[in-house]
């Protein structure tokens, strides 16, 4: 029977420059193919769109095209950036909303029993998202941040406070989760965590 790659969805609107190189550089190392995601007319003067598409070195495909179905796991990397480019979080607190198209990718994902991984920031989109839904209560990470661990609990979620390189791994929930450069200045640190991200998010593939 013949090998068919997994396929790794990726958010790269809005996310951490070392998060989004890493986990591609562990996602070629485990034989994902990956689906570089963005946002059309994120940045001005389409300066962005074309940074994005320097670091994806693919096609980076807009995020409303993007089905469920077509990939395997999801990926948002976090950073500061990510909570004004994907929600109103740094306008409100923890009555934030998170871009619709990225909600209803979330839910499709969840609820077809794939698995999610996210970093910092993205972490309390992926709790808001989920919000209601979920199997049990969410267990996710946002390294030490005290206000993003506020808004976790403000949907129910616990928010776990983690070492640089660590992840959480709530298995009911196929959703792993761990403070990348939130936690930590140093690069190799935001590299061994993406690595532990993705071999989790492979191994949950298989469960």
């Amino acid at each position: 029977m013949a090998f068919t790659p997994r396929k790794a969805g990726i958010l790269i609107s809005g996310g951490n420059p070392w998060e989004i190189l890493f986990c591609i550089l562990h996602l070629e190392k485990q034989g994902f193919l990956r689906c570089p995601i963005s946002i059309p007319g994120s940045g001005p003067a389409n300066i962005l769109s074309q940074a994005e598409s320097e670091l994806a070195r693919m096609t980076v495909v807009p995020l409303l095209e993007v089905k469920a179905t077509g990939i395997d796991i999801l990926i948002i990397p976090g950073g500061r950036r990510l909570l004004d480019t994907m929600s109103n979080f740094n306008e409100v607190g923890n009555a934030f909303k998170v871009n619709e198209d990225l909600k209803n990718l979330l839910k499709g994902i969840y609820r077809l029993n794939k698995p999610i991984g996210a970093f910092g920031s993205a972490s309390i989109m992926v709790a808001k998202s989920l919000q209601g839904i979920t199997r049990s209560g969410l267990v996710v990470t946002v390294g030490s941040d005290p206000k993003l661990q506020s808004a976790v609990a403000a949907t129910g979620a616990q928010a776990v406070v983690t070492r640089p390189g660590e992840v959480i791994l709530d298995q009911t929930n196929k959703i792993v989760t761990t403070g990348g450069e939130l936690g930590t200045k140093r690069p190799s640190e935001v590299f061994d965590s993406c690595g532990n991200m993705i071999s989790a998010l492979s191994e949950l593939i298989k469960v």
